[in-house]
């Protein structure tokens, strides 16, 4: 008779890896979402009717977006981290108010935009 470990056949064992497998699968979309926007020159470049650029509008997201995906949307219109949009605020302003990443913060604010 074969033994199977207590906790292979406990359904929360199988709930979590589900639930791990669709965050793992989530965080590859979201990194394949940002990489095509980011390749896509035009709407890079063209703000929204609010003059948010898609860096403003990632920095913005309440799932706060990954320090990966604000460097590809970065490296897709590098002008862009020095862009303000119509009220003024810079994405390191978006940031700094809706984002919970130091990292990304201090990844925009390290920036060399001369």
């Amino acid at each position: 008779m074969m033994h199977i470990p207590e906790a292979i056949e406990d359904n929360l064992f199988v709930l979590n890896i589900q639930s791990f497998h669709e965050q793992i699968q989530s965080f590859i979309n979201t990194q394949l979402f940002y990489s095509r926007q980011a390749r896509d020159h035009r709407l890079m470049t063209t703000p929204d009717m609010n003059g948010q650029l898609p860096l403003h509008r990632a920095l913005q997201l309440q799932n706060n977006v990954r320090l990966g995906s604000i460097k590809l949307l970065v490296k897709g219109n590098f002008a862009a981290a020095q862009s303000p949009d119509n009220s003024g605020a810079l994405p390191l302003h978006v940031a700094c108010q809706r984002h919970e990443s130091a990292d990304v913060i201090q990844y925009l604010v390290g920036l060399d935009t001369t």
